[in-house]
């Protein structure tokens, strides 16, 4: 009887315990149904079911720290992997997963250490190798991050998400073959992927094979035709090639799609220079100001508009803003002092001039300029010493030895005077300025006689 009564009990608790397996699958199947549905909070609830009866399901703690994770709260999902590490302290998974939310923390030395172990454990592990080499790359170990992506590819040949990444970290190195290679390797593996198409378009347009450069970034754009960067660097190839249409039609979508761009206006404002087109090329700069108030190079890029159309205190004000903004190339001391100089405020004009040259000791044209004002004032001395320093540093220089043969003239020094503007024809005859060298010639036989007459 007793035996009896001991074989019943045994049978009540085997059901019962495949009551309790049964309903713990049933609880596992409905929250890992939750998860597919992104219904993270149910999941969760399901999982703790399964937990409070069975606290050593290693694969429950590992879902749950995955919704835990998509939820962002990643400091109960780390626990959740901990435990299933703690219980299995050889599931390379848990490692590997640990190891990935730890890096979203920024937590890169422990994430790093995960992966570590994950591959001691497994070292096929394709998607480990994959993070680490995410994590090095971050850290700027190209070189670690390299090698395990290779690794990625050699255990996963279709894994275009590795050829695309160490892509990227080959451009960051300069290795613009080796670049290309892989974002053409992506492309075979997925000729779908507009991204890879303008990032091979962009190493292209680095490399200056513009035209490649072009037929990708078109590919990019007819699978995605909104994508900015491919239209913007498109046509900044087709400026480059100048092909200037080309470039102003793709800006002009660019300011279509993401009209508060403001770099884009300035880029267009450059084609409607190469169009002398000045008034349209002030509105972009203004533009590109207003979206952008303190971007020095657009006030010296608008102020040389004015420049040109002889605006020139709105181009002096200009300037004076871009130098405020610390934007101090020698051409815009230069610039101003042309504007200055043409005002007839030589003074503020020399001054400028000065400074120019202190940021550019050897510019010819600085120093013929300077000479320029120098003679306009009779300085005759200072403008000679100018303009024999602008063809010191510039010997082919034809302007200045004109203005230099003038200076000699006014000085009566009339050998000197002729043969510097002998000099002067020469060489405006061989750089194609015909016109120039025939006036030259002119002036030249006009002195001549007129110093016949005096002796």
């Amino acid at each position: 009887m007793k035996a009896r009564n001991k074989n019943s009990q045994q049978i009540y608790r085997d059901a019962i315990a495949k009551f309790d397996r049964d309903i713990i699958e049933t609880y596992y199947k409905r929250g890992k149904t939750y998860l597919k549905l992104k219904d993270y909070i149910e999941a969760i609830q399901d999982f703790n079911t399964i937990l409070k009866l069975n606290p050593h399901d290693t694969r429950v703690y590992l879902v749950r720290g995955y919704a835990y994770g998509e939820l962002k709260n990643y400091q109960q999902e780390i626990a959740d992997y901990t435990a299933a590490i703690r219980l299995e302290p050889r599931l390379a998974k848990a490692y590997r997963s640990r190891g990935f939310t730890q890096g979203i923390l920024q937590n890169y030395a422990e994430a790093i250490a995960d992966f570590n172990q994950a591959l001691d454990l497994n070292p096929d592990y394709t998607q480990a190798y994959y993070n680490r080499a995410c994590i090095y790359n971050i850290l700027s170990e190209y070189q670690k991050a390299i090698a395990d992506f290779t690794e990625v590819i050699r255990l996963d040949p279709h894994n275009a998400a590795a050829y695309y990444r160490r892509a990227n970290i080959y451009n960051i190195r300069q290795e613009y073959q080796k670049a290309i290679a892989d974002f053409t390797e992506v492309i075979r593996l997925n000729p779908d992927k507009a991204k890879a198409y303008r990032s091979r378009g962009n190493v292209n347009l680095k490399l200056k094979c513009l035209h490649s450069a072009i037929i990708d970034y078109s590919q990019a754009i007819l699978l995605n035709p909104q994508d900015l960067h491919s239209i913007y660097n498109q046509g900044k190839a087709y400026y480059q090639l100048k092909d200037y249409r080309n470039a102003l039609d793709r800006y002009n979508e660019v300011i279509r799609i993401q009209p508060e761009l403001s770099s884009v206006y300035r880029d267009r404002a450059n084609i409607y220079g190469k169009f002398k087109d000045y008034p349209q090329v002030i509105a972009d700069y203004s533009t590109a100001i207003d979206l952008n108030p303190d971007h020095a190079e657009a006030y010296y890029h608008r102020g040389n508009a004015y420049n040109f159309l002889r605006e020139y205190q709105q181009a002096i004000i200009d300037y004076t803003r871009a130098i405020s903004l610390n934007f101090t190339q020698s051409n815009v001391y230069y610039n101003r002092g042309i504007a200055y100089s043409c005002l007839r405020q030589y003074r503020s004009a020399i001054s400028d001039y000065n400074q120019a040259l202190a940021i550019n000791p050897k510019s010819a044209v600085i120093y013929n300029n300077r000479g320029n004002i120098h003679q306009e004032r009779n300085e005759y001395q200072s403008a000679l010493a100018d303009y024999t320093q602008a063809i010191f540093f510039d010997p082919d220089y034809a302007d200045a030895y004109y203005n230099r043969g003038l200076v000699y003239h006014s000085l009566q020094e009339q050998k000197k005077s002729i043969k510097d503007l002998a000099l002067a024809a020469d060489l405006f005859q061989k750089q194609g300025k015909l016109n120039v060298a025939q006036k030259t010639r002119e002036k030249i036989q006009k002195l001549f006689d007129n110093h016949k007459v005096l002796q």
